[in-house]
């Protein structure tokens, strides 16, 4: 998946660490991690260890030391101490991204399926705005799931800023190109990001 990983270096820039994993394959968790699925099924098991083993390789890419990412009591994953960062996983690909907090303040990523949003989700994750840059676009479905990807990175981004749980309809997100910037809302304002279409997956990250 080497395309996914130049796709999120394009987004990011050299400051951050990248981990692709496949998701169907798992990996030997730390004790502490495993804690988080010592009761799930095993396809959550599998995943959930792809998704730590993505998070060590972003470790790696900054340098960092090997580490456990536990889940905190919110289902968060806990970063070592100095580090941001950030897990997703589709059917096909799970990726982790992580920085020094001195280059990020937070970081949020987000990997999805590149089909069209159901058309009665629409309403439900776009705002007005949002509605009127969907119904421009050559395909509003497609345009829709590029709109819930971006709010899904900078969901997690300020969860980790403010460990507020926030619905879509909280935020605004301005598309322009393959980048987005959130409308100014108190602690959101800060908060942008990109967006790009990589074979058949849509890769969102957000930033502050």
């Amino acid at each position: 998946m080497e395309y996914v990983h130049a796709a999120l270096r394009e987004m990011l820039g050299p400051g951050a660490g990248i981990g692709v994993t496949d998701p169907t394959i798992g990996g030997e968790l730390w004790p502490e991690e495993a804690l988080a699925v010592s009761r799930a099924v095993p396809k959550r098991q599998i995943e959930f260890a792809a998704g730590r083993r993505a998070a060590r390789a972003a470790l790696e890419g900054l340098g960092h030391p090997p580490a456990a990412v536990p889940q905190g009591a919110d289902r968060a994953p806990v970063w070592p101490v100095g580090i941001t960062g950030s897990i997703s996983h589709c059917a096909g690909c799970c990726v982790a991204v992580a920085a020094r907090d001195v280059d990020y303040r937070t970081l949020g990523v987000d990997v999805e399926p590149a089909i069209p949003l159901d058309t009665d989700l629409i309403p439900i994750i776009c705002t007005s705005a949002e509605k009127a840059w969907v119904a421009t676009q050559a395909n509003p479905g497609i345009a829709a799931k590029l709109i819930f990807s971006a709010k899904e990175a900078v969901y997690k981004a300020q969860y980790s800023l403010t460990g507020k749980v926030i619905g879509f309809k909280a935020l605004t997100v301005n598309v322009s190109g393959n980048r987005f910037v959130v409308a100014a809302q108190s602690t959101l304002a800060d908060i942008r990001g990109a967006i790009l279409i990589r074979e058949g997956l849509i890769l969102s990250v957000a930033h502050a």
